[in-house]
Formats: structure tokens, C-alpha cells, sequence
């Protein structure tokens, strides 16, 4: 029934522009969840999701609505005008008027909480010590995703230089004080601790991870954990594995460290130049000392990382197991047979092991999970040698590598750059670096679908694999303890006290509050 027009309220006017406006703001927000929408197709977006089809579908009813709304109103005629009434003399009742205005308030707090804050807009910089090729899988998986999100593109930053000089560029650009290039940092698994305590990274926001954290594997993930913290996700994790060649009879997996490392080995080494290449060049030396040391029995850093300290923690503490692993070690480049002794041991890198082992001219080799991908780049130098071989599980306990995904702490896209973490280093693309780049993954679900038996012997290896030391001062101490290891060559050799006080010294100056 029409009123008179005597008898329209004054509030025609402001209903119109009220429903106007509402539906303005109803519009451009289910527009801005659509737009979003490719960035949510995930198990913990599907409120984002829901919620974008819920107000795709009010935007078309109010659109479609307008018209008629807007006629009735100004008429004072119909369905619209009779809710306006209603809702107008409820609300000149108190109690009612309270129910209203709670209804509209939980409505409206409920929407902020389930959905999602938008990702801020931008570019995002990786910035990462190693000097990427163009076909390295790593990335293909950035480009993959800046082709699904070109508003939140990508882009990696090399830190050139040899290892000291990459990890100073890292870390100024991560201090208070520094350039803040980068959003996200790959880093290696030595520097977490350092990162963590100088407040250089951002906590990784668990609140949507739900049950996906746990199918990271334990050994890669502890290295991004400090507490009930989770400071990074692994990008790829490492391993030692022992290569050995099948086209050489008598050649067989060993069964002990000396097996690959020491006399037994050149024994077996079936007339080659050597049964190994000593891996000595910078951090491999720590490495290779890390394992001599744990095979012996040694305990200076245990398997989770912790330096042993005398009782008074005045000197880190070495015992017999410790000095026997370290004079084995050093005995492998002073033995004939054991070691190739060109190149240098102490110019050798992992990769140049590779290169000697693709030659033909070792028996057996120590390196990481991911020479065996380089070996099969190498397949006509194997050829042209009669080079076969296969991996094997290092007897005695290995040294855990790899890579994480960190956020820095003064980035000023947090939302965007945990997006693109969580991209890098799901399970579809942990695949993806597993069977094109050879790498390691981080997630048991990628090797519970692997085929053929090196991920196998990776997962194997990884379950007993040890930590190198968790400290803020990491750099530090692997140079000084390096050049204690390399002192220790006779039975008559010791650290003495002086060098031991130093490395517990470096130690304190890494923790924070520290002296120094």
C-alpha cells in the first residue's frame, strides 16, 4: 500500500544513500577477496575462499537489488520500506536496540578474524650466498611464483664472495644499522643461531601452519627452532654419504670410518691413486673434523651442537676419543694411498671431489647428498673413465648441512614474505628441488612417495646426522677450532689450555649478554 505522500518520513534520503554505500563497500571488498583468491588455494586459505564466494554473492544481490531499493524507498512502498520501519522502531527500544547494534558488532568482528589479512603489495628480495645458475631449480620455483602473483614479484640477491665475505654481506644488510635489502635471507644452517639472537630475523607466525609443521622432517626442522619459537622453514637439508665405485672388484660399502678414511681403505682401494679426496678447503675441514672426531667417539660437540666445557666453563674440554678422531683425520693426508695430495687437501672443496671421483681416480667418497645429482651431470666424464658407482649410509654418524628460509625482521612486507616462504618450501615444491636440482628435502612426505633407493639412503643417513656448534659466533669458532684440529698430528700432541680458553671465550662472546 503507498502512503501519502504527506506521510513519507524524512529518512527516505539517507536509507537510499545507506544502501547505496553498502553496497559499495560490499562490492569492492568481495572484488579485493577475488583478486586474492589465486593466493589462497591452500588447506588453511578455505576461509578465504568461503568467505570470497559468500560476498560475491551479497555484491550481486545488492547490485541487482539497487534499482528497486532506491524506487520503494523514495515511495515509501514495499518490502524495503517496511524492514527500514521495523528495524527503525526497534531500534527506539533499548533492549532491542542493543540486540541490533551486538548482532552488527559480531557480524563484523567475526568477518575480521575469519578472514585473512590481505599480503602487502610489492616486491620481495631473497638475498642468499649461493650464486644461483639460471636453470637451478631454486629459480624456476621464484618464477613460478611470480608468474601466479605479479604483485607480490620476487627477486634474488647474491651476496658474492668467498664464504667469510658472503656471510659479512648478510648480516650488514640484517643489523639494526644495515641496508635492509632483503625481506627473506637463505641461510645456512650454521648461522641460524647467530641470526636468532641479534634480533635479526622475524618469528614465523605458526597460526595458520596447523598440522603442515609436522611433516618436516625432525633433524632439518630443530635447526629453525629456538624454544617454542620457529624463526625459519627448511629450504633443503644435507647429508653426508659415502660413494663408492662397482666397477672396481673388492670395492664394498665400508663398515667403518677407516673403511673410507683411513688404511684399510687405501688397502682396498684396488690399485687407484687413493682411496679418498681430503676434503680441507674452509668449512669442509670442519666438517670432515666433526665426523673423524663423533667416529672416535669424540663428545667436544655433541650431536645436538653443544660444545662440551670443563667443569668451571673456562675451557672447551677434549678428551682421548676427541684427540685419537683428530689425529686420524690429519693422518689421512700423511698416509700413502688414503688421500689424493693433488690438488691440496686444503684447496679441495666438495665439488673438486667430485670432479677427482667422476675421473676415476678414487675408490670411495665422502660428500654431500646432492653430488650424487652432480655426479650424473658428469655422466660422459664418467663414461670416458668406466666410472659406476653407488651411495651408501656413512657407517658413523654424519654432519647435517642444508638451507633455511628466514624472515628478516625490518622487512616491511611480513605477511607477503612468509606467503613466499611457505611457497619455497611446501611439498610440491620440495619435490620439484628433489628430482630436478638433487637436493634434499625437508618434508617426510616427499620421501615417503620417493622412488629408487637414494632418498632412502638420505632419510637414513639424516636420522642420525649431528649438529656443528649452535652458537652466535659460529664464523669465529670454526676458524679457531679448525686450527686447533690441524695441531693435533702425534700421539704427543694436545690443544693447550691458552687455545682452549679462547674457543670457550668465543663461545661467551656469542651468547647474548656476553663479554666482549
Amino acid at each position: 500500500m503507498t502512503d501519502p505522500v504527506g506521510r513519507r518520513p524524512g529518512c527516505r534520503v539517507p536509507l537510499i544513500v545507506l544502501f547505496v554505500l553498502v553496497t559499495l563497500v560490499v562490492t569492492s571488498t568481495s572484488a579485493r577477496l577475488a583478486a586474492d583468491a589465486d593466493e589462497w588455494w591452500r588447506v588453511d586459505g578455505i576461509p578465504h575462499l568461503a568467505a570470497t564466494g559468500v560476498m560475491l554473492v551479497v555484491s550481486s544481490v545488492l547490485i541487482t537489488a539497487l534499482p528497486r531499493a532506491a524506487k520503494e524507498f523514495w515511495q515509501w512502498s514495499g518490502p524495503f520500506p517496511s524492514v527500514a520501519e521495523r528495524v527503525l522502531k526497534a531500534l527506539v527500544r533499548p533492549l532491542k536496540a542493543v540486540g541490533v547494534v551486538s548482532t552488527v558488532l559480531v557480524l563484523g568482528l567475526g568477518s575480521c578474524v575469519l578472514l585473512p589479512s590481505p599480503l602487502e603489495t610489492g616486491e620481495l628480495v631473497i638475498m642468499t650466498a649461493s650464486d644461483l645458475s639460471p636453470g637451478d631449480p631454486r629459480n624456476t620455483l621464484v618464477e613460478q611464483w611470480n608468474e601466479s602473483r605479479p604483485r607480490h614479484r620476487a627477486r634474488i640477491v647474491t651476496a658474492a664472495g668467498e664464504t667469510d665475505e658472503q656471510h659479512e654481506r648478510i648480516t650488514s644488510d640484517a643489523r639494526q644499522d644495515g641496508e635492509h635489502e632483503a625481506d627473506i635471507y637463505v641461510l645456512d644452517v650454521v648461522w641460524m643461531t647467530e641470526f636468532i639472537d641479534n634480533g635479526y630475523l622475524r618469528a614465523v607466525d605458526r597460526s595458520n601452519s596447523g598440522d603442515d609443521l609436522d611433516d618436516f622432517m625432525a633433524p632439518a626442522r630443530r635447526t629453525c627452532e629456538v624454544g617454542d619459537e620457529l624463526w625459519a622453514l627448511p629450504l633443503n637439508t644435507d647429508v653426508g654419504l659415502i660413494y663408492h665405485r662397482t666397477d672396481i672388484p673388492g670395492i664394498t660399502p665400508p663398515t667403518s670410518w677407516d673403511g673410507h678414511s683411513g688404511i684399510p681403505a687405501a688397502e682396498a682401494r684396488g690399485g687407484l691413486e687413493a682411496a679418498n679426496t681430503a676434503q680441507f678447503s674452509g668449512e669442509m675441514f670442519m666438517v670432515e673434523a666433526l665426523e673423524a672426531i663423533r667416529a672416535a667417539g669424540g663428545e667436544v660437540v655433541t650431536e645436538d651442537g653443544d660444545v662440551t666445557l670443563t667443569p668451571d666453563k673456562s675451557r672447551v674440554r677434549f678428551t682421548k676419543n676427541d684427540y685419537e678422531g683428530m689425529r686420524k683425520l690429519n693422518a689421512e693426508t700423511r698416509t700413502p694411498g688414503v688421500a689424493l695430495d693433488d690438488p691440496l687437501p686444503e684447496d679441495t672443496t666438495a665439488p673438486d671431489a667430485v670432479e677427482q671421483f667422476a675421473k676415476g681416480r678414487t675408490a670411495f667418497m665422502r660428500n654431500w647428498a646432492v653430488a650424487r645429482e652432480q655426479l650424473t651431470d658428469r655422466r660422459d666424464e664418467l663414461d670416458a673413465a668406466g666410472v659406476t658407482f653407488r651411495a651408501a649410509i656413512p657407517p658413523t654418524p654424519s654432519v647435517l648441512g642444508g638451507q633455511n628460509l628466514a624472515i628478516s625482521a625490518h622487512t616491511d612486507e611480513p605477511k607477503a614474505a612468509q606467503a613466499l616462504v611457505e611457497f619455497l618450501t611446501s611439498a610440491q615444491s620440495q619435490q620439484i628441488l628433489a628430482e630436478i636440482g638433487g637436493f634434499a628435502p625437508t618434508r617426510d612426505s616427499v620421501y615417503d612417495r620417493a622412488r629408487g633407493e637414494h632418498l632412502g639412503q638420505v632419510r637414513g643417513a639424516l636420522r642420525d646426522a649431528g649438529l656443528r656448534p649452535r652458537t652466535a659466533n659460529y664464523t669465529e669458532f670454526s676458524r679457531a677450532f679448525r686450527a686447533a684440529v690441524k695441531s693435533v698430528v702425534t700421539a704427543q700432541d694436545v690443544i693447550s689450555d691458552d687455545t682452549a680458553r679462547e674457543l670457550a671465550e668465543i663461545l661467551r662472546k656469542g651468547r647474548p649478554g656476553g663479554s666482549g
